[in-house]
This record gives C-alpha cells, structure tokens and sequence, in this order.
C-alpha cells in the first residue's frame, strides 16, 4: 500500500480492489445488508413522510434510468437515488456499522447505477463493500465532538463517488479527484433539523447524488483536491475535534464490515436492548399494560444522550415519529401496549394515543453504570467525555473485529400494580454484530418478509431473497430483474 496522503492511499485501493479480495463472510454480510435496506425502503413507503417524499419525487421529470422502490416508477438516476434513499430513512430502520450508518448509500446508489449502467453482482457487491469501507472510516476519524454518525451526512457524499468511481471503472488518479470533488462541501445535519423535523430523512438524498455527480465530472477531466481528507485546510482538519489518526489504516486488511448491524425495530440503534428487554417481559409473562405501575430503564449512557437531544422536540401526542425514534419513554410503553415495535407504532393515528402517553409517563430511566463500563471497554474509539486529552490513534492494521460486540446494553424492570415485577437485561441488541451469525442473517431474511408482505407476492418476494443471497453469482439482467421483485405488481 502507498505511503502517500490519505485521500490518494483510498484512491489507490479502490482502484485495485477486486471481488476476490474481499472475504467471503464479507461479502455475505453485504447480502444481509442489501435485505435490511430494502425492507427499510418499504417499511419507509407507507410512513406520512414516506408518502411526501414520492408525491414529490413523482412531479420530477426527466428520463427513466432507474426505478423507485417499491412503487415502480421510472425516474433519473438521481432522483431514484433521492427517494429510495429518503425512504430508507423515514423510520430509522437502517442498518449501521463502525463509524456510520452507510446502508442508504452503500446498497441504494450501487442498485440505481446498475440498474442504468449494467454490472455483475461481483462487481455490485464490491462497489457496495468499499462504500461501507470507505464511508465508516472517514466517520470513525471525526467521530469525537459534536460529528456523531447520526449527524455526519458527509460520509454519503463520498460513498456516493466511491460507488460510482468503481461502477464506471475511474482508474486511480480519477477515483482521487472524485472524492476531493465529492468533499469540496462537506455538510453535517444540524440537530434542530434532524430531532424536530422530518428533514433527518433527507440527509442521504441530499448528499449521496452529489457524491456520484462528482464521479462523473472526474471521469470527464475535471480536477479535485488531491488530498481533500488530509491536507492542511482539509477535512480532517475542520471536521475532527481533534481527528482521530490511523482511522484511513488497514485497507484490504481489516474489515468494518464486520461490526455491521441490523436493526429489527425502527428507531435508535441504543434503544434497541431496551426493547428486546420489554418485548420478552412482555410476551413471556403476557403482560397486560394498563396494569403496569411502573417501568425502570436503567440505559447505556448514549440512549440517555439520545433521549436527552429528543426532548426539547417532544410535544406529546403530537410529537413527530422522527423525534421519537430516539424516546426511550413513548417506545416502551408503545412496545408494552402493543406486544411490537414496528411502523405501525410511529403513525401520527398511533402517536396520538393517550393511553400510551399516560404509561411513557410512568417510565423511569436512569444509567447503567455496568452497562457504561462495558461499553467503554469495548470502544474501538474513546469518547471526548471520557477523556479530554487527544484519542489514541485508531490502529487499524493490526485491530482484530472477529470479535467485536455492539456494547448498548439495558436493564429493565416492569413493575405491576398487584406488587410482581419482571426483570431482563441484554447488552448486544437482537440483529448486531457480537450476536450468532445465523440468527442475524435470520433476523434480516424475517424483516425483508415482514416489511414486503404488504407489496410484494409470496413467489417474488422469496425469488428475490435467493437472489441476493446469492447475488455473487447473478450477472446485469439478474440485477435489474432484482430491482423489479421489489416493486409492487403494477411495477
């Protein structure tokens, strides 16, 4: 590997990256991605917001190049990135790795591209796998201070350019201007925007096209910054707080595709463990909710952040479904009154609920202090407020993720009114990395089922699962017959 400055050592790897050099339980983790994107862009279709996003998008003209999922419609290639991605988005069901939450741009704008240009499934889940690659490293290496993954859109702006540089085959000094083009405007969601709005969905399709916009104008000559990441008044250097060194390491080497996770409820990723906590309570002693005293979460401390930011967006009944995503009281008392945690919970019908108001009033949260601890212990990077001096460099060429564990744990007791109380505690969420690999691949094959049953038949619902599980082997008329299994029949 090159020992030049970051942005060309990424150009250089993406350049020469093939299908045999990615390992094969990376590539099947890709497979389980690609399912839980697209049950998340259906789950997003039926949402309020979701229904906004394709009123709009519909009244767009030009070409028909790609298609929008599920509805069918043909439409430019960037507008089909735009809402396909924007519905991904509309009930925070994604996916998420080390450093970034990349699914939208990763899966969604490989899909569009070969769709119109025409690629193998080998070459699709290359591309797919160094967007991931890519997009969590440059995450992780402004990932302390106020850069989060929730807010750091700019990750898609150069997933969108890495996917496209590797779809239309850019040769190495080409790749290296597609991404110093793709970061000229590096841009970040402000937190108003992104808890009391439902602007949060836009964040992908507001960045990804551009990320692929700035790949073709490098491939037709135009010139970008030679090193965008690292140079002097690059993007390391006012993005990072401070930035996180050795976080461009260990390409080829060491995979982020391995803490890859999959959520199996829409929402925030640290909320999940709360609700596979309430959840089994729940359906294990069939509890009845209008019969619960009280409920106390004891939460990792970054859902307690996350409930924190929400709460000054909170309005009650009519809150928005995008500020209680990250809600720890409205989500547990929907889950407990509805034995689920699904779409249906975050209509603005289910929101204005009184009786599940009247219970989220009841929930108590606090921190866990053990749940803290081990979360610490297994950060791959330190937080700002656990020290305040510069972070260890992120030494990624010799970092072992075989065994890394997604630490956000909770401790929940449901308290009745007769005086029983029930207890669960889980650390690793149900669907992330650190739990089997064959109950996560069921979990995404499940939710690809669940949130497709409404638009799609049985026979091309099934049909499109074994394609992509076995996607290393399909060619370019596979993939766009891929594309049409997942649209509705008048598609």
């Amino acid at each position: 590997m090159s020992t030049a400055n970051p942005t060309e050592r990424i150009a250089e790897w993406v350049a020469q990256v093939q299908f045999t050099d990615v390992p094969r339980r990376v590539t099947e983790e890709a497979k389980n991605q690609i399912l839980s994107v697209i049950a998340a862009v259906h789950a997003g279709h039926f949402s309020e917001a979701g229904r906004m996003i394709s009123r709009t998008v519909k009244e767009w003209s030009g070409g028909k190049e790609a298609t929008m999922i599920p509805s069918g419609e043909r439409t430019p290639l960037y507008s089909a990135i735009f809402a396909n991605s924007a519905l991904s988005m509309a009930l925070d069901y994604d996916d998420y790795l080390f450093g970034g939450h990349t699914g939208h741009s990763a899966v969604l704008v490989t899909l569009a591209l070969a769709e119109k240009v025409g690629c193998s499934g080998k070459d699709f889940l290359v591309a797919q796998v160094l967007a991931n690659e890519i997009e969590g490293r440059v995450g992780a290496s402004v990932s302390r201070g106020p850069l989060h993954d929730t807010l750091g859109s700019f990750i898609h702006l150069i997933g969108g350019a890495v996917v496209a540089a590797k779809v239309l085959g850019l040769d190495k000094s080409q790749i290296q201007s597609a991404i110093g083009l793709a970061m000229t405007q590096p841009n970040r969601m402000l937190e108003a925007g992104a808890f009391g709005s439902d602007g949060r969905m836009l964040a992908v399709s507001m960045t990804a096209p551009l990320g692929v916009q700035a790949a073709q104008f490098a491939a037709n000559g135009l010139c970008g910054a030679m090193d965008i990441l690292g140079a002097a008044h690059g993007f390391l250097a006012n993005f990072g707080q401070p930035p996180v060194a050795g976080g461009y390491e260990g390409l080829g080497k060491v995979w982020l595709s391995d803490t890859l996770c999959y959520k199996i409820y829409p929402g925030s990723a640290y909320l999940d463990t709360t609700i596979d906590c309430v959840l089994t309570l729940a359906r294990q002693h069939t509890i009845d909710a209008r019969k619960v005293k009280a409920v106390h979460v004891a939460a990792n401390p970054v859902a307690l952040e996350m409930d924190a930011v929400s709460a000054a967006y909170v309005k009650g009944p009519e809150s928005l479904p995008a500020t209680l995503h990250q809600h720890i009281g409205y989500n547990v008392a929907a889950a407990l009154v509805d034995r689920e945690l699904t779409a249906r919970q975050f209509s603005r019908e289910r929101i204005r609920d009184k009786a599940t108001w009247d219970l989220a009033a009841r929930v108590q949260v606090s921190r866990s202090e053990v749940m803290a601890e081990r979360m610490r212990e297994r950060a791959l990077v330190k937080s700002a407020k656990d020290d305040a001096a510069a972070p260890a460099p992120l030494d990624l060429d010799s970092l072992d993720l075989s065994g890394f564990k997604m630490s956000c744990g909770a401790h929940v007791r449901i308290e009745l009114e007769d005086g029983r109380t029930y207890d669960a505690e889980q650390e690793v969420p149900f669907g992330a990395a650190g739990r089997p690999y064959d109950e996560r691949r069921k979990s995404v094959e499940d939710k690809f089922r669940r949130e497709t049953r409404y638009t799609l038949r049985k026979e091309k619902m099934e049909k499109a699962v074994d394609l992509i599980l076995h996607l290393d082997q399909a060619n370019s008329a596979q993939l766009r017959e891929l594309v049409r299994l997942c649209c509705s029949e008048r598609g």
